[in-house]
């Protein structure tokens, strides 16, 4: 009794392997590509300007912070930590590409002493809840 051979012939082989190996790419492919896309979307800033100017009678603190990553910011928190108490600004949202700007004056329970330097907080939050954190330091004039 002779069933005609045994086995599966080598060109349906060669068939199911390439399908397989099409499978498989099209899933790398597709694991690839989302990762890419998650990780391409970013939350940054850059500081234009950030100042703290001390005269005789007044304390003023300016910023401006461009949105310089793909994602809308929905919210934007500078805090300036002076040799007395602390000072926020709170510029609220910014779009992708654009700029926003905050001036305080005499800050109540703030000091600051000219020529000094004073640690700078920047919290910045997108619409889907990520954040980022930035710290720097910025030296009083006066």
């Amino acid at each position: 009794m002779n069933l005609g051979g045994g086995g599966v012939s080598p060109l349906l082989a060669t068939i199911i392997l390439i399908a397989i190996t099409v499978a498989a790419g099209l899933v790398i492919y597709n694991l690839f590509f989302s990762a890419v896309g998650t990780l391409s979307t970013q939350l940054n800033i850059q500081v234009i300007s950030l100042d703290i100017i001390k005269t005789s009678s007044q304390t003023l603190i300016s910023v401006t912070i461009k949105n310089s990553g793909n994602k809308p910011i929905s919210s934007c928190t500078v805090t300036v930590y002076g040799d007395s108490g602390m000072a926020t600004l709170n510029l609220g949202s910014i779009d992708v590409g654009q700029t926003r700007s905050g001036s305080t004056v005499n800050p109540s329970g703030f000091s600051v002493t000219a020529g000094k330097t004073y640690p700078v907080r920047i919290r910045v939050t997108a619409a889907d809840g990520s954040t980022l954190d930035k710290s720097l330091s910025v030296a009083a004039t006066g």
